[in-house]
């Protein structure tokens, strides 16, 4: 019976081993997608504020 619990208890060990690096590995690309996202929307509002992209003025009325 001991046995048994050790071996269960090393796979679940492992089982939550793995989860944790899994999401800590999911939140790592979640950041720098995040910051990709950042730089890419900052380097297209610099390029129409420097007249580079022009965007027509919208009026809905």
């Amino acid at each position: 019976m001991a046995k048994q619990v050790t071996e269960t208890d090393g796979a679940l060990r492992a089982f939550a081993l793995r989860l944790l690096d899994s999401v800590y590995n999911v939140s790592v690309y979640s950041v720098i997608g995040y910051s990709a996202l950042l730089a890419v929307l900052a380097v297209i509002g610099l390029a129409i504020f420097m007249k580079i992209i022009y965007v027509p003025e919208f009026h809905p009325w």
